[in-house]
C-alpha cells in the first residue's frame, strides 16, 4: 500500500513560489525548499522530481495566481482610468518582490521551458493591452492611427520594466514612469 501524502500539493507550490521570488532559481538550493516546504527531500522528489520540475510548476502556478492583475484590463472605463488601475495592482503586487515570471526571464531567459511560460505570459497581457487600445481607438479616447499591436508590445515592455523598477524605486518615481509611458493617452 503507498503511504498518502500528507500535504497540499497548490500550498507546497505558493510556499515554492516565495522561496523563487526571494531567491530566485540560482540561488535556491533544495536545502532551502525542505525548510520552506516542510517536506524532506525524498518528498519534495516524488512530487515533483526535481527542483527544475517544482521551479516550471511554480511559474505556471505563478501565472494563474497573477491573471487576475491581466483581468483589469477587460473591465469597464476608459483607457487611461483602466491601465491605472491596471499598473496600481502590478505595482501594488510587486512592491514586497519583484515578478517571479519577469524574475525568471532574467535569469534563466535561456532555459527553453522557462523561455515558452515568460512568453505565454506576455502573449495574454499583450492580447488584453490590444483588446483594451481597440475599445480605446473605437470610443474616440485614442488619437490617429497607432499600430496597436507595436503599443500593446510597448505596454507589456513598461509593465515589465516596471515590475524590475518597483523593486527599487519609491512610488513617486514609478507615477513619474507611468505617467510618461501613458503620454500617447493625452
Amino acid at each position: 500500500m503507498s503511504r498518502v501524502k500528507t500535504f497540499q500539493i497548490e500550498e507546497t507550490i505558493d510556499k515554492a513560489i516565495d522561496v523563487f521570488r526571494e531567491k530566485g532559481y540560482q540561488g535556491t538550493s533544495m536545502q532551502d525548499l525542505v525548510s520552506a516546504l516542510s517536506l524532506n527531500r525524498s518528498s519534495i522528489y516524488q512530487t515533483f522530481r526535481s527542483k527544475e520540475e517544482l521551479y516550471l510548476v511554480s511559474l505556471d502556478r505563478y501565472g494563474d495566481q497573477t491573471s487576475d492583475i491581466t483581468a483589469i484590463l477587460y473591465e469597464p472605463g476608459t483607457c487611461r482610468e483602466v491601465l491605472m488601475r491596471f499598473f496600481a495592482k502590478l505595482i501594488e503586487h510587486n512592491s514586497v518582490r519583484t515578478c517571479l515570471l519577469v524574475y525568471a526571464s532574467l535569469e534563466m531567459g535561456e532555459h527553453q521551458e522557462v523561455r515558452e511560460r515568460v512568453s505565454t505570459n506576455n502573449n495574454l497581457r499583450e492580447r488584453a493591452f490590444f483588446q483594451l487600445l481597440s475599445r480605446g481607438i473605437a470610443n474616440g479616447e485614442i488619437k490617429g492611427n497607432p499600430n496597436l499591436r507595436v503599443l500593446s508590445q510597448y505596454l507589456v515592455n513598461v509593465a515589465n520594466g516596471i515590475t524590475v523598477t518597483s523593486a527599487s524605486a519609491g512610488r513617486n518615481t514609478l507615477d513619474n514612469i507611468l505617467e510618461m509611458s501613458l503620454f500617447f493617452l493625452r
